[in-house]
């Protein structure tokens, strides 16, 4: 059985060098290059650490793991899984938990498409350093995330097979996202033991 990462509030000391906010790909990389680099890091999340097996697997269960924000009000546990921010002008969907919103997007490492940044709503210093971001951010991220689609040689899953069929049907194309999941036991890019 796998061990938890979280630690229990009574554990917190006064002081620490770094405190780091979120668990999400940010944070976490932040949090890692940081204790790597000898600090005595501490990382704050709301929500809790979902371990395999502990997700809502029905429509009630998950009902109970969301939360919604809105200028109305807020209903629901301010620490359920599923985060739902709707206001006039956005409305987010966020993860609250250990992981942040990489626990609801299943790690798909999908990345945009070209057009994408050639809105003009972007910081020009984004765009003027365009090349940079995309060749060696997007690789360094790759490098480090190993990104790799689910195997065909794994379980079957009802919900991929479906939307292959649909894809099917509508004469459109299918293929299996990159997800940031490991299918075999392996040291990582970070030189982390990482189970499968």
């Amino acid at each position: 059985m796998l061990a938890r990462l979280s630690s229990p509030l009574e554990q917190l000391r006064d002081h620490y060098t770094v405190v780091v906010i979120g668990s999400g790909y940010g944070g976490a990389i932040a949090a890692s290059r940081l204790a790597r680099a000898g600090q005595d890091v501490c990382v704050l999340e709301r929500g809790r650490e979902f371990m395999p097996g502990e997700f809502p697997d029905t429509q009630l269960e998950l009902t109970a793991q969301t939360q919604a924000d809105s200028p109305a009000g807020h209903v629901g546990s301010r620490t359920a899984l599923v985060d739902i921010r709707a206001n006039k002008d956005m409305n987010v969907l966020i993860g609250c938990g250990l992981g942040g919103t990489s626990l609801l997007n299943a790690n798909v490492a999908l990345e945009a498409e070209p057009a994408v940044f050639a809105d003009p709503v972007w910081p020009h210093a984004l765009i003027d350093d365009l090349d940079t971001l995309v060749a060696d951010g997007l690789a360094r991220a790759r490098a480090m995330l190993e990104p790799t689609p689910y195997p065909a040689s794994a379980p079957a899953l009802r919900k991929l097979e479906a939307l292959e069929r649909s894809a099917e049907a509508m004469g459109a194309p299918f293929y299996r996202p990159p997800i940031n999941v490991t299918f075999e036991d392996r040291v990582n890019a970070a030189g982390v033991e990482q189970p499968a």
